[in-house]
């Protein structure tokens, strides 16, 4: 069985390593010498902890602990995941002899939890606006592990600590998603994984009920209850958030972009970018420089 070394995925300067993964379809059962977190953010697939499975989908997030059997198999086409990996060192010298990811959680981080009764479940699941929440959270944390800025471990310890909390106030909570509340977190992830893999095509209300088999009208309505915002709000900013993210990392001029995020009607494109980052999309780039 393959062991997946701690000096081969994370420097110790750091004790993080945060990757986005859009190919791996499957991994053979392996052992790790690091606390890993998978973060599921588009599809399905099954996870096998210590021989213990776990279907999981856009929206959950699974940790495995030091020495864990761990593989998973993609069940969707379309499957993409945050891999956050860590040691104790990161968070505190105190924690360097910590061999237990539960310790990390209840004890040493987080001392209001400290009475917890965990029940060792491996898996936490995030719904609608706390879907959001969280996957907006790990995005920028990729970012500020990828550029290396002034400060960024700070910004990644902070960060992580409110990821970590979030993840026991569910395990604590343990809320089971039980009749028709299960239903409409399914729909939402369902919505959201659809969207997020078409958002800069047309689309429309219609054509994602269709897809998931809902009347337009109470997905409308289920999604605003979960997300806290419409449907067309979040298209909006998740094509905004691909404009904004153009204008930094390539010189694709404006037109480009807004064609590009899904946008043919220039006024609309340069409104709605407004609306989001209260100034112009030439304002903007003005303030950031180029990443070639």
């Amino acid at each position: 069985m393959r062991t997946y070394a701690l000096k081969k995925y994370l420097n110790p300067h750091e004790n993080i390593n945060i990757t986005y993964l859009d190919h791996d379809r499957m991994c053979e059962t392996h052992t790790h010498e690091f606390v890993e977190l998978i973060f599921i953010a588009e599809g399905w697939c099954e996870q096998c902890i210590d021989g213990e499975r776990y279907d999981a989908e856009a929206g959950d997030l699974i940790f495995v602990n030091y020495g864990q059997t761990h593989s998973f198999l993609a069940k969707s086409k379309e499957f993409r995941y945050y891999n956050l990996l860590y040691v104790p060192a990161f968070f505190s010298e105190e924690l360097i002899n910590s061999e237990n990811i539960y310790e990390i959680f209840e004890i040493s981080l987080f001392q209001e939890f400290s009475e917890m009764k965990a029940d060792r479940s491996q898996i936490v699941h995030f719904r609608g606006n706390e879907y959001l929440e969280i996957k907006k959270m790990i995005e920028e944390m990729r970012r500020e592990f990828v550029r290396k800025e002034l400060g960024y471990r700070s910004v990644l310890n902070g960060y992580s600590r409110v990821l970590y909390s979030r993840i026991l106030r569910e395990l604590k909570s343990a809320q089971v998603y039980a009749g028709s509340q299960s239903c409409i977190g399914r729909i939402t992830a369902e919505c959201l994984a659809y969207i997020d893999s078409r958002c800069f095509e047309k689309l429309t209300l219609k054509e994602i009920a269709e897809h998931t088999f809902y009347n337009p009208a109470y997905l409308s309505r289920i999604f605003k209850e979960q997300c806290g915002i419409s449907l067309s709000e979040y298209i909006k900013e998740k094509r905004m958030e691909e404009a904004a993210r153009l204008l930094v990392q390539s010189e694709l001029n404006n037109d480009e972009i807004m064609y590009k995020v899904g946008y043919t009607d220039k006024k609309q494109f340069y409104k709605n970018f407004r609306d989001i980052y209260h100034e112009t999309p030439a304002e903007f780039r003005k303030r950031y420089p180029t990443a070639k």
